[in-house]
């Protein structure tokens, strides 16, 4: 069963595109939301590339923008670690549990 989230992308310039959904969350602290997605394209090491864009919403249209601010950057990073690390323990990755 292939349990892919697959999401439809417009640039007004360019025709849409569609990608896969890997995860969207919200900061607690600003409620500003994200989404981190993919259209499996790879690095020169052979790494899937991730794109991640901050969801605004304006005339009842959903837009991705750019996250341009470091502090911003830094926050979620942070919760792109914690959620790495917390996959990691689920599937029992883990060293200091094993």
């Amino acid at each position: 069963m292939d349990n892919k989230k697959i999401i439809t992308l417009v640039n007004g310039v360019e025709s849409a595109i569609e990608v896969e959904l890997l995860c969207a969350f919200e900061m607690p602290d600003t409620k500003y939301k994200y989404v981190i997605y993919t259209k499996n394209e790879k690095d020169k090491y052979g790494n899937i590339i991730l794109y991640l864009g901050k969801l605004e919403i304006s005339n009842n249209k959903q837009f991705l923008v750019n996250i341009e601010n470091n502090t911003e950057w830094e926050n979620i990073k942070n919760i792109i670690n914690k959620m790495t690390n917390y996959d990691n323990i689920v599937k029992g990755e883990d060293n200091e549990r094993k």
